[in-house]
């Protein structure tokens, strides 16, 4: 087990300048590899010629798929069923990594078996945070386990202080890239001359959604006051609450419901969108990477654990003192009133007014 006050001290210049390849395990949701970009970039900019190596969940790819920081994708899925398949594309994808023989595996994962898969691929340094005998024992580089209560980019990328990399070297917010390709087919939706505020009404989790209702009366006193087009994603699984918002909308401006498009689609049109208005889901994450000005309806979650600071953002939350998270907080709640969240976008558009729409 590797537990000695040598494993968390910076490597010597000499050994950093030896690092050439370098694998990032990196599972999660889309959510989850949004928050993880920060980390990924500042491993670019320390080691600029080095080959980068992301391994993550085939349903994340499109997080990183157009990155520039990233030189390969390694789709690794964790699904364990059917059980033989899984035993074999995990066999298959170790073998294939170890033969690599990389310099540095970075363990942004942590949970899991991402321990043993580590330490089976054998890089030459192998780095994580250390709040399991696991990640003891499989790694010889090491970081204390951060506090996850305020920005999560920031807490993640604690674990890159032993390569030499200073906290302020992560920044709050996270990027997104399309390709010409979504950007072109993008373009093909909507309307010239038309100005659009994007809705995202979905997210994974019940409470993480505000109330379909509430969308549609936001969405019709912003039409009026500010003549924008109400452009309404639909999300998979969850078709229904763009019906919903179609059966009840009634504002001045004709809206508009896209289908269901692919996920970088997603990403392209939102370019084009003036501003975007949201629930704490992959689609906020997506939006800060685009530098869209963002209104974040937090009714779950806390805001301060993903705020930008490299986008015009602004954000609604109400604390529910009966429901505490680990650190003493309230959580929120869905009850945030559409007067609330019309005062916010105006501030927002007040503070971003500057901001053009991405061409």
């Amino acid at each position: 087990m590797v537990n000695n006050a040598a494993a968390y001290e910076p490597l010597p210049e000499t050994q950093l300048a030896d690092i050439q390849t370098i694998l990032i395990l990196c599972w999660g949701l889309l959510g989850d590899v949004f928050v993880r970009v920060p980390v990924i970039e500042a491993v670019r900019k320390r080691f600029p010629e080095a080959k980068i190596v992301v391994v993550l969940d085939p349903a994340s790819a499109p997080v990183l798929q157009n990155h520039p920081a990233c030189n390969e994708l390694v789709l690794f899925s964790r699904k364990k069923k059917p059980r033989l398949i899984y035993l074999i594309n995990t066999l298959r994808h170790l073998i294939v990594l170890r033969k690599q023989r990389f310099d540095l595996c970075i363990n942004l994962y942590c949970g899991g078996a991402s321990a043993h898969f580590s330490q089976i691929i054998n890089a030459r340094y192998r780095l994580s945070f250390d709040h399991t005998p696991e990640l003891l024992r499989a790694n010889n580089l090491l970081a204390h386990y951060p506090s996850f209560g305020a920005n999560w980019s920031k807490a993640l990328g604690s674990m890159l202080r032993p390569l030499g990399i200073a906290d302020q070297a992560i920044r709050k917010g996270t990027t997104f890239y399309c390709s010409d390709e979504a950007i072109r087919y993008a373009k093909s939706l909507l309307q010239t001359g038309n100005r659009y505020i994007a809705f995202n009404l979905g997210a994974g989790a019940d409470e993480k959604r505000w109330p379909v209702s509430r969308f549609v009366e936001l969405a019709q006193v912003i039409s009026e006051k500010y003549s924008y087009t109400p452009l309404v994603f639909t999300n998979p699984g969850m078709e229904y609450l763009a019906q919903e918002f179609a059966e009840q909308y009634q504002g001045d401006h004709a809206l508009l419901v896209l289908p269901l498009i692919p996920f970088e689609q997603v990403g392209a049109v939102m370019r084009l969108c003036d501003y975007v208005v949201t629930g704490d889901t992959s689609i906020m994450h997506m939006a800060f990477g685009l530098k869209r000005p963002t209104l974040v309806m937090f009714t779950h979650t806390r805001p301060e654990i993903v705020a930008p600071e490299d986008s015009p953002y602004k954000s609604c939350f109400r604390g529910d003192p009966n429901n505490i998270d680990p650190y003493g907080l309230p959580y929120g709640t869905v009850d945030i009133p559409v007067a609330e969240a019309m005062r916010q976008f105006d501030l927002l558009v007040a503070t971003s007014s500057s901001v053009q729409k991405a061409q």
